[in-house]
Order: C-alpha cells, then sequence, then structure tokens
C-alpha cells in the first residue's frame, strides 16, 4: 500500500474515533467537547505558556522600576500569576472558570 492511502486510513480513524464517540455518549454531564480540548491543548496552551513566559521576563525586567514606585505586587499578579494560571490552572477546554471555580476575568486581590 502507498503512504497516501495509509494516511488517508489512519486520519479517518482517528476522526470517527474522536468526534463519534461524542455523539454515542450518553453522559448527563454536559463538558467542553473533545475537538476544543484538542485544539486547547495543542495549539493554545503553547501559545498561553510563551506568553506567560514573556510577561515574567518582563516584570522581571521591570521589578526593580515597579518596586520602587511601589506596585510591585500589583503587577505581579497580572503580569506572572494571572498568565500562568491560564496556562496551567484550569480543565482543558474550559475557558470561564479555574480549577477552583473562580472565574478567568478576574485577577483577585490577597
Amino acid at each position: 500500500m502507498n503512504r497516501k492511502r495509509i494516511t488517508a486510513i489512519l486520519t479517518a480513524t482517528l476522526i470517527l474515533t474522536l468526534f463519534c464517540s461524542l455523539a454515542m455518549a450518553q453522559d448527563t454531564k454536559q463538558g467542553p467537547p473533545v475537538g476544543l480540548k484538542i485544539v486547547d491543548l495543542i495549539i493554545l496552551r503553547p501559545i498561553s505558556a510563551g506568553v506567560a513566559t514573556i510577561s515574567t521576563a518582563f516584570f522581571i525586567a521591570t521589578s526593580p522600576l515597579t518596586f520602587v514606585i511601589g506596585v510591585s505586587e500589583p503587577s505581579a499578579r497580572v503580569l506572572v500569576e494571572a498568565p500562568w494560571r491560564f496556562t496551567g490552572g484550569r480543565f482543558l477546554g474550559d475557558f470561564k472558570h479555574y480549577k477552583d471555580g473562580k472565574p478567568i476575568t478576574v485577577v483577585y486581590e490577597k
């Protein structure tokens, strides 16, 4: 068999396995679809990890200035905690709440 045929068969099998199982599942708990979880895992998490790394580096570079001004703790929450929490502190495919139930759009004061 040639490679194109094998690739087409494997791709079709993977798609049918991932998406047909959703139609057959009779779970009362409504969660994000498997396709959204895959997109989150493969595309969004690496991008958000990169953005979190860049924002952390920016915080480190500006920390002497923010400390003198007196805004180092709020800037740490916004530039370090929030991006890393978005990257690893939520379930796959869930863009509304963190694992502890707090909404994503809010940065909490401590």
